[in-house]
């Protein structure tokens, strides 16, 4: 006697991006002067904020300096957190659009009520960090002959013989980090709001990029020439234009998805 057993049927609910709208070449100085505005009427939390940030910056490259091999990774996988910490800025962004007060207690709640997708994202982070740092350590093993040992930051890392090396590492990091753009430029304002999920926020933040590249690209390079002037001041600078960027890119989301 055979009996049949009935094939459960899994059904998959299709991704639906939430729709940018087309901008222009202006929009990015535009998000800057907004969020500028931002930043002033908000001064006093959000220097708190940058100014921890900043500190971390400072405490990591103190680390990446006993390592100039790795420095471009440390680096990088610092610029990596910046979305998480970003989600308390958006949050700063709301209240104020709303004219509420703000404390800390409020802003841990924020966090915590994003904690499940916070987790993901941090968990898609570590893994592009994790593949940044192992694709650094690569393309420095090729170049180790030509490094010598027992070279220092300043006589022999950042050497002219080595210029081929910090070339490719920049093109490893330019790499990653457009993806880490694509993911994350619009995904963490996103579920800052708290109107999608993490899949659909990241899809639609890769959507925008891919079909507005030019300003998007700009955008990018703004936040990216922001982050390198920040860098050059040791991260002290980042007091400021971290929250400040923050604010930005808020007002950048709003224009671009609601």
């Amino acid at each position: 006697m055979f009996t049949t057993h009935q094939v459960p049927i899994i059904r998959y609910s299709p991704i639906n991006p939430v729709p940018a709208r087309r901008i222009g070449l202006r929009e990015p100085f535009r998000w800057l002067s907004s969020g500028w505005q931002s930043f002033t009427a908000n001064w006093k939390p959000t220097l708190l904020f940058g100014s921890i940030f900043a500190a971390s910056g400072a405490g990591i490259s103190r680390f990446a300096f006993s390592n100039p091999q790795m420095i471009f990774a440390f680096w990088s996988g610092f610029l990596l957190i910046a979305p998480i910490l970003s989600m308390l800025i958006y949050h700063l962004a709301q209240r104020h659009e709303r004219q509420e007060t703000t404390s800390m207690r409020q802003c841990g709640k924020m966090l915590a009520s994003n904690a499940a997708s916070g987790l993901l994202l941090v968990l898609l982070l570590a893994l592009i960090m994790v593949a940044w740092i192992r694709t650094s350590t690569l393309v420095t093993a090729i170049y180790a002959g030509n490094l010598g040992v027992g070279f220092d930051v300043s006589g022999g890392f950042f050497s002219v013989d080595n210029f081929g090396l910090l070339i490719a590492l920049g093109a490893v990091g330019a790499v990653f980090a457009i993806a880490t753009f694509s993911l994350l430029a619009w995904s963490m304002p996103m579920l800052a709001r708290g109107r999608t999920d993490p899949v659909t926020a990241m899809v639609s933040s890769v959507r925008a990029v891919v079909t507005q590249p030019l300003p998007m690209l700009l955008w990018g390079s703004l936040v990216a020439m922001l982050t390198l002037a920040s860098m050059a001041t040791f991260f002290l600078a980042f007091a400021v234009v971290f929250p400040w960027l923050g604010f930005a890119t808020w007002q950048a989301y709003k224009q671009l998805f609601e």
